[in-house]
């Protein structure tokens, strides 16, 4: 009787630790599956988006050109456009181009373009351009352009038209609009919406 509960006690620690086994595993498989989907290649080149090297869904870790338009998954490092430059997650280095600089989001960007930077997430970094500088998410650092657009700001816009929807630093243009902001305008029409003074020419500051 003994030695059958004991075989029984057994049993069961040995369902147990195989259980415990696959669920300690499971994780790093799926983590391997994921990873695997999406290969790092040392360099890019692309006529447009659908005739590149490598494909679309492929990070690329050293040095991207494109002849007229590329578009991939990640790219860190140097990113060069003649026309212009696409990147469907996020960019770390520096992407420069003629026309347009397209990403999902910046974890530490320069992006340099003659007409328009456009990000449609978060950016960190400097967004330069000769048009217009623009983010879906917050930027984190500073925008340099004719209009500058961004929904939370934490450092500086530099341009005609400036406009965030808080903005923590310095807004210095014609025209500077913020809902909310901690921080300075300079400018012709200086606009803090909830601030203490709505409107005031010159300057306008919350703190």
């Amino acid at each position: 009787m003994g030695k059958h509960k004991f075989s029984f006690i057994t049993r069961k620690l040995r369902i147990k630790l195989v259980v415990f086994i696959l669920l300690g595993v499971m994780p790093f498989c799926s983590f391997a599956e994921n990873t695997s989907k999406s290969v790092a290649i040392p360099i890019g080149i692309s006529l447009w988006d659908n005739v590149q090297f490598p494909d679309a869904d492929t990070d690329i870790m050293g040095m991207r050109f494109c002849l007229l338009y590329g578009r991939h998954a990640n790219v860190s490092g140097f990113d060069f456009g003649v026309l212009g430059c696409g990147v469907d997650g996020w960019l770390f280095g520096l992407q420069t181009s003629v026309f347009l600089n397209n990403i999902g989001s910046a974890n530490g960007a320069l992006q340099l373009s003659g007409i328009v930077n456009n990000c449609l997430e978060d950016f960190y970094g400097i967004q330069l351009a000769g048009i217009a500088s623009k983010t879906g998410g917050d930027v984190y650092g500073g925008q340099l352009a004719l209009f500058n657009i961004s929904n939370d700001l934490y450092g500086t816009q530099i341009g005609v038209f400036n406009k965030a929807e808080n903005a923590f630093g310095i807004q210095l243009g014609v025209i500077n609009m913020a809902t909310d902001m901690r921080g300075i305008q300079l400018g012709v029409f200086n606009i803090i919406k909830e601030g203490p003074c709505p409107y005031l020419p010159i300057i306008n500051m919350n703190f």
